[in-house]
């Protein structure tokens, strides 16, 4: 994807927002309901596959997603390094 200024000016937004409540009607303001199912499910999914306990089939139908779209994160994953991956984990040591 080409980064474009817009993109970076949309993340450094983000991080400005300090609490979970103001970032959730941020992105209740940019995003459609349905963008914002189809985001979720993709963390979901990338979750999931990094956690690395549950098959990719059983990652879809616990999701109710697509087979497809379970391989589609698990291939993107094969993009990244560690390091990246552990980025999807920071949420979970937040709550």
């Amino acid at each position: 994807m080409k980064e474009h200024s817009g993109w970076q000016e949309f993340i450094t937004n983000c991080r400005a927002l300090t609490s979970n409540e103001d970032l959730s009607q941020f992105f209740e303001l940019v995003l459609t309901p349905s963008e914002r199912e189809k985001i979720a499910a993709r963390y979901q999914i990338l979750s999931q596959l990094v956690n690395d306990k549950l098959t990719q089939r059983e990652i879809a139908a616990k999701i109710g997603v697509s087979i497809f779209n379970v391989t589609r994160g698990a291939n993107q994953l094969k993009l990244v390094d560690d390091e990246v991956k552990s980025l999807l984990l920071r949420g979970e040591k937040c709550d």
